[in-house]
């Protein structure tokens, strides 16, 4: 083991040996818009030597992953995600010197990063694309080209099938394009200048095996991988369900089954799998390389992605529900929420919670900022992986007063990371950075909430502490209605206990321990409490026979080391 993972390690390292060793299943992983985290050479963008001047606060605040978006060359259309150029920098972002030095830094700190791993398509600038237009091998077949089903009474080429695409759901938003070049249609399931990949072709699944050990290399810890639901479609290229009378766009889940999930899809991630087991093998890796997946829909389809035993998958499929959730639930309706999810993940796989990424948004838009406080405590006191968003450890929303063209609504939440209340949040120098910032940026920012005892930041700050605790690692999950709009759940971990009470509603509520909490010691500690909280941290709440209320959308997390909650 490498010596960063035994100092990290060392307050719980030998009970958690004994139990796993695969880091990643409770890593926290912190997702970086590099383009919004912090501008170096005032030109308004952020980069990668703008990253390395934040490494400090990542540590601060107990990250130990980062997942960093896109930073390859690209085309402009599909903001990074239409790739020109797998294996270089984009000179915006700096030089491959420059990611070598994040990666000594990051090393030097004890921090993984992912990198992501964009393979569903590429730019239709890329020269793959280019060669394959004009046949040249062995780049002909790189893409899913299919000739036209017949033509049309204008002599127009008519799409082989009904397929769609997903940046244009309408019925005549068709995921096929005509070549004139080569006379043929290509598949497209993102934006028309981003031509799928023929996943299927054994020279294409070299050039990823060669794109992943590339990174490897220059010394990345695993890769999210984007958007694996649309990798294989159906070879016979038969339609997709037929849409209801008069309707006039798809329904991305239901009538996509030709084209989303398909089960040739879990067999090339199982190929990926492999090469990573075999990668880490044979260079005597002590950490293992892992695999995040981008997964959306019904769970039943997400927990797909894990594969099997014997034939594993993505490590982790990302979990979008606390994402998912846009309005306000009562306990024991987001008890049931929560257990969507916790009853469908099987046994032997590692559980995970995504609060917030670069397409769904900010909680604090959605539910409010206070309302960000209880995400942050189920993301990272619940069992397995937390996936958080730039800015969420602030309660930062989305700025919906960017007027910059957006056919996508998604720049909203992309905007520049608040570092303090200077002008541009301390993101840049620059005149204007290349996104405005949210207006309430002098007040959601790090520099001030770090110096406020009670803020979003140091809250969370608290969480983080506790969420590397084996308590919290390994501990037992149990949860108790306490009252309409009271939930609490407890972690338990050889007589250790964490209780976190979350008030989900509207009005300050009464905290009345349920009858199944039978074993509460006289007094428990608060470990953690929310910027909207009555109590601070330390404080000693008494359970029997005093009474304490909850404040409208506040969290407690409160400690015992002399209990375990019977059921």
């Amino acid at each position: 083991m490498e010596l960063w993972r035994i100092v990290f390690f060392l307050p719980f390292v030998l009970g958690a040996l004994a139990l796993d060793t695969e880091w990643w299943k409770h890593a926290t992983i912190y997702q970086i818009l590099l383009r919004s985290f912090q501008d170096s050479d005032s030109d308004g963008i952020g980069d990668i030597r703008g990253l390395i001047s934040r490494l400090d606060y990542l540590v601060e605040i107990g990250i130990d992953t980062v997942y960093m978006m896109p930073f390859y060359p690209a085309s402009g259309h599909d903001h990074g995600y239409d790739i020109k150029n797998y294996k270089e920098i984009d000179p915006v972002y700096g030089t491959m010197e420059d990611f070598k030095e994040l990666m000594r830094e990051m090393e030097s700190r004890g921090l993984s990063c992912l990198t992501d791993l964009v393979i569903n398509h590429t730019s239709d600038e890329h020269e793959w694309f280019q060669k394959s237009i004009k046949k040249i091998p062995p780049y002909t077949d790189y893409y899913v080209w299919v000739n036209a089903k017949g033509y049309d009474t204008n002599n127009k080429p008519i799409p082989p099938n009904n397929w769609f695409s997903m940046f244009d759901m309408r019925i005549d938003g068709s995921a096929w394009t005509w070549n004139d070049q080569r006379n043929q249609f290509y598949l497209h399931q993102a934006n028309v200048q981003q031509p799928d990949l023929n996943l299927r072709n054994e020279y294409v699944k070299l050039e990823i095996i060669d794109i992943m050990t590339h990174w490897l290399e220059k010394g990345v810890s695993g890769f999210r991988v984007d958007a694996p639901m649309y990798f294989m479609e159906d070879e016979q290229l038969r339609d997709n369900l037929p849409l209801s009378p008069g309707a006039t766009v798809f329904t991305m889940f239901s009538e996509c089954e030709r084209t989303l999930n398909h089960p040739d899809t879990f067999k090339y991630l199982h190929e990926l799998n492999v090469f990573l087991q075999r990668y880490d093998r044979e260079n005597a890796k002590p950490i293992q390389t892992f695999l995040l997946g981008e997964t959306y829909g019904p769970i039943n389809n997400v927990i797909k992605y894990y594969g099997t035993k014997k034939s594993p998958a993505i490590h982790l499929p990302l979990n979008f529900l606390l994402t998912g959730l846009k309005t306000y639930l009562d306990a024991r309706q987001l008890n049931d929420f929560l257990h969507t999810w916790l009853d469908a993940v099987p046994e032997d796989m590692p559980s995970n919670w995504a609060l917030g990424n670069h397409d769904q948004g900010r909680t604090a838009n959605h539910l409010g900022v206070e309302y960000s406080a209880i995400m942050l405590a189920l993301g990272t006191l619940l069992p397995g992986t937390c996936s958080l968003y730039y800015g969420e450890e602030l309660g930062m929303g989305q700025n919906n007063l960017v007027k910059k063209e957006d056919k996508y609504n998604r720049l909203f939440h992309r905007t520049p990371m608040h570092w303090d209340d200077t002008t541009n949040a301390g993101f840049t120098t620059a005149t204007k950075p290349w996104l405005p910032v949210h207006p309430n940026y002098w007040r959601y920012n790090v520099q001030s909430q770090r110096n406020t005892e009670n803020s979003m930041l140091n809250y969370f700050k608290d969480l983080m502490t506790l969420r590397q605790t084996l308590t919290a690692m390994y501990g037992d999950l149990k949860f108790y209605i306490v009252s309409e709009w009271v939930l609490a759940f407890s972690r338990t971990y050889q007589g250790n206990s964490y209780i976190i009470v979350m008030n989900l509603g509207t009005e300050n509520e009464p905290i009345d321990w349920p009858t199944e909490m039978n074993n509460l010691p006289a007094t428990l500690t608060v470990a953690a409490s929310s910027p909207n909280s009555l109590y601070r941290k330390g404080f000693k709440m008494e359970t029997t026979p005093a009474q304490y209320s909850l404040r409208p959308h506040s969290v407690l997390v409160l400690k015992s080391d002399t209990i375990i909650i019977s059921s």
